[in-house]
């Protein structure tokens, strides 16, 4: 798992960089959710390079999207014990 830990936080910085030129890849930001996703899974730690560039992933998303409910409820709320930083468009893609 430290493994997955390193290479998520150099995922995290390379997304970081690119999201200063413009849209980062899509794939880059999928893989980073999974690798989150598989840490959290096996309790080991999130860096927190990677916290932080998935809560910017997730305040642009919310900033792209006008029609969410001014009350702040999200519908797709995480399940109970994952990570509130991982951005919506990551948990769809995860299985029961």
């Amino acid at each position: 798992m430290s493994e997955v830990s390193r290479l998520a936080g150099e995922l995290a910085d390379q997304i970081l960089s690119e999201s200063l030129l413009g849209a980062p890849s899509a794939a880059k930001v999928t893989a980073l959710g999974e690798a989150v996703h598989l840490l959290e899974d096996c309790r080991h730690p999130v860096p927190d390079l990677v916290t932080d560039v998935l809560s910017r992933l997730q305040v642009e998303a919310d900033d792209a999207e006008p029609d969410a409910p001014a009350d702040g409820h999200d519908a797709a709320q995480p399940p109970p014990g994952r990570s509130r930083f991982i951005p919506r468009f990551f948990r769809p893609r995860r299985g029961p």
